[in-house]
């Protein structure tokens, strides 16, 4: 097994596990309501404050794994995201229940600058390993609703957390293989080579960030509402279902592993000719999809799958296009910005929602998650008339 492979699987399992706690909030979100007596909007500003969290734990763990061994803050993730499901473990009241979400989103938010700049600094082909990363954490994505829907149902949310808890620390040991803790940059970085620079272009980077916060958006919105909608669309509308959140479950993981397929493919289509286009298409697609959102479950199913499928089609696309446009050495910052961005301004999708929803209802607040989608498809349409600006720029 050689060394690219061997990060490959400890980076994949680590954005399984990763990817779920972005998701456990939504996924739990109505058993911890039933049971700490806590409202859609509290519980709405709860995630929204979580998630900026996230997204300023993130900026701060990329920007320094630029400055030291990636390794450092991988474990780093590990053990923040074990703390906080210990302590959401024995939560008993909102006070507690907010610190262990707080605790848990920052190390959770770790991951993505870091994991991601390590792909792109570390793997001959990006592009594939970006597909099989994104696969591996939609594996870990789609099998959380089973996993945390099940076990809250039968024995409490306390126990899925802590469970939860258990398995994010093996992941502690990626510092033990010496292969991976060694590991060099895939082109050589001297001081007359354009990857040298320590510097990052804002000008032709923006349009990046600015496109990850607006799917981000969406993205962070869909999950964080489906599991409890799908949850209440089988009570109102299956009425011979008996185990309502067995099946809450197994629909909620159908729809997310569509993401995984997503990514993988469009992990493996992604070129320098296609990137505009896989990047419009996905997004604008989406768009229009949440806008023909109606209540009806079995239709939903079909429509909200093809939104995780095109939503996640993008992302190996994204990061690629990131990779390439800034210098390696200042990816891990580089990654963080992109990251952090799109978890604060995805994180006001939590307060949204418990407007939206609390005032109207969840329909309406689906059909707002399309504005987002289409202004990023327009951005690229706009901006980059011109395939070849969205290649390479440094």
């Amino acid at each position: 097994m050689n060394k690219e492979y061997r990060l490959n699987l400890y980076l994949s399992y680590a954005h399984a596990l990763s990817d779920s706690a972005h998701i456990i909030f939504g996924l739990t979100l109505y058993f911890v309501s039933d049971n700490l007596d806590i409202n859609i909007l509290t519980m709405g500003f709860i995630y929204n404050l979580s998630s900026i969290l996230r997204g300023i734990s993130g900026v701060f763990a990329g920007i320094l794994s630029d400055k030291s061994n990636f390794l450092y803050w991988i474990i780093l993730f590990a053990t923040l995201s074990t703390l906080g499901c210990l302590i959401l473990s024995i939560s008993n009241n909102t006070n507690i229940f907010t610190i262990g979400i707080i605790i848990l989103a920052i190390g959770s938010g770790i991951y993505h600058p870091v994991g991601l700049s390590a792909i792109t600094k570390f793997t001959v082909n990006p592009g594939k390993s970006f597909g099989y990363h994104g696969l591996g954490g939609a594996i870990g994505i789609s099998l959380a609703p089973w996993f945390f829907i099940n076990i809250s149902s039968t024995y409490s949310w306390q126990i899925a957390y802590l469970l939860y808890g258990f398995l994010t620390l093996p992941i502690i040991f990626i510092y033990f293989d010496k292969e991976v803790r060694n590991l060099t940059y895939t082109k050589p970085t001297t001081k007359n080579s354009k990857e040298y620079n320590l510097y990052i272009n804002i000008k032709k980077s923006y349009p990046i960030y600015l496109f990850a916060s607006l799917k981000d958006f969406s993205i962070s919105g869909l999950l964080l509402m489906l599991a409890a909608f799908i949850n209440t669309s089988i009570m109102n509308q299956w009425q011979n279902i008996i185990d309502i959140n067995f099946h809450t479950s197994i629909i909620s993981s159908l729809i997310i592993i569509m993401g995984g397929f997503g990514s993988f493919i469009g992990g493996n289509l992604d070129s320098n000719k296609n990137r505009k286009y896989i990047l419009i298409i996905s997004c604008l697609i989406s768009g229009l999809l949440f806008i023909i959102v109606f209540n009806h479950l079995n239709y939903l199913i079909i429509i909200f799958s093809l939104i995780s499928f095109l939503m996640s089609f993008s992302d190996p696309s994204l990061g690629n296009w990131l990779g390439n446009t800034i210098p390696k050495r200042m990816q891990g910052t580089s990654f963080a910005l992109m990251y952090g961005s799109g978890q604060i301004v995805g994180s006001f999708s939590g307060s949204l929602a418990g407007i939206i929803v609390n005032n109207y209802n969840t329909i309406t607040y689906f059909k707002i998650l399309s504005i987002p989608l289409i202004l990023a498809s327009l951005l690229i349409i706009i901006m980059y008339p011109k395939s070849k600006k969205i290649i390479k720029h440094f």
